[in-house]
């Protein structure tokens, strides 16, 4: 096996077995991430917001690398709060960005039991909506515009 990913493998194992649930891992994107958090990302675990914040945040500061499309990501509390009172109860979490200097916009939404995505395509104009179990969720791009 190629060494790289022999130390990948136990970076990994040393994540998941060792070590207590609370112990912190990482912090970026003023955020902090701990064993517990990355031990959702197991077979069958169940995906936790700090994880999605936590690779939104990655996805945002790789766009910033030439090359990349620039990508704005919207926190994953952004949807409910939005679709529970409306574009006033939201209109802060953009205060001080141009949203609409980016290429794209992710908007992370948890549906109870699974997590879709919303993308703006800002070149394209264009609304995708991705969800893995196939749902269209066209009310969640109307709750969008």
């Amino acid at each position: 096996l190629n060494p790289l990913f022999q130390a990948m493998e136990s970076e990994i194992s040393a994540a998941f077995d060792s070590g207590e649930p609370e112990d912190i891992l990482s912090r970026a994107f003023k955020l902090t991430v701990t064993r517990e958090d990355i031990c959702t990302l197991q077979p069958l675990g169940w995906l936790n917001d700090r994880i999605m914040n936590f690779y939104m945040g990655l996805l945002v500061e790789r766009s910033k690398k030439q090359g990349y499309p620039a990508v704005y990501a919207f926190n994953t509390f952004f949807y409910s709060k939005l679709s529970s009172t409306s574009h006033k109860g939201v209109k802060k979490w953009t205060k001080g960005v141009d949203i609409f200097e980016h290429d794209l916009i992710l908007v992370p939404i948890h549906l109870t039991t699974h997590w879709t995505l919303l993308v703006v395509d800002l070149r394209e104009k264009t609304i995708k909506y991705f969800d893995s179990l196939g749902q269209k969720g066209d009310h969640i791009c109307k709750t969008i515009l």
